[in-house]
């Protein structure tokens, strides 16, 4: 009886690694559908949390300008708006400051799609100027701040839809622009909890949001022996760049890691 369990539980690893082997296979067949170099800004460090597991992954990073601008950026870009959200299949025909507006739009479920990141592109430098614009106005009210922009990620999300095939056409720059599949939801703001009573002197707005996006990156060797060299425990690793292609199934291998020098 022994024997049969563990060649059962043999068994199951061998079809499970042969599926991964099969769906990387697939991924990686066929032209790339992105190729880029990113940052220790755009991709952070974690490794396992068992010491003897060399494992690590690499997670991306991204900022967005909201409707509330936040120095530090937030999951719901100023794009996601009402007519946006219609043509991801929200159902939006009741008015945000309607009666039964909150428990409506809180029957909403997220969607899934796919969602467009653009690297170092027109969209991150309007995040600059708005935090720039900003700092300035703490400035002269006397609450000056640490120009931390420098560490922000410059991946920003551009665009949603339901088919990434679409959205490559939109955005044909694969040195660029990314496509990963996400979830986007919807929000009432500002909230108003349905069992009080409703202040009418706030007016209300749809506010999409973006979850769920894909953003795990393994790390093979050797680029993790590397990486684990460098580990200090409570310290952050940072100084490099990484160079990754995007297959056709939208995931990431790492083909190339390079550290700054000490």
């Amino acid at each position: 009886m022994k024997n049969v369990s563990l060649t059962a539980g043999t068994a199951v690893i061998v079809i499970a690694n042969a599926f991964a082997l099969i769906h990387a296979t697939r991924n990686r067949l066929g032209t790339a559908d992105a190729e880029l170099t990113l940052t220790n800004r755009e991709l952070s460090f974690s490794r396992s949390a068992s010491e003897d597991d060399s494992g690590m992954t690499l997670n991306l990073r991204w900022t967005t300008l909201g409707n509330d601008f936040s120095l530090y950026g937030n999951a719901s870009p100023n794009w996601l708006d009402r007519e946006k959200l219609q043509a991801l299949g929200f159902d939006c025909s009741v008015s945000p400051n309607g009666h039964d507006a909150v428990r409506f739009y809180q029957r909403q479920k997220q969607r899934e799609t796919f969602v467009a990141l653009e690297y170092d592109g027109p969209a991150w430098r309007a995040w600059l100027d708005a935090y720039h614009n900003a700092a300035a106005q703490q400035a002269k009210s006397g609450s000056a701040m640490r120009d931390s922009s420098g560490d922000q990620s410059r991946l920003v999300p551009i665009d949603a839809g339901f088919n990434a095939e679409a959205l490559r056409v939109r955005y044909p720059n694969r040195s660029s622009v990314i496509i990963l599949p996400a979830a986007v939801s919807l929000a009432l703001v500002p909230y108003t909890d349905p069992e009080r009573k409703p202040d009418t002197q706030s007016a209300k707005r749809l506010e999409g949001s973006i979850q769920q996006l894909a953003s795990s990156i393994h790390v093979p060797r050797p680029f993790s022996d590397e990486f684990l060299r460098r580990y200090r425990p409570q310290e952050n690793i940072t100084g490099y760049s990484v160079s990754l292609r995007y297959g056709a199934l939208h995931e990431p291998w790492v083909l190339n890691v390079e550290f700054a020098k000490p």
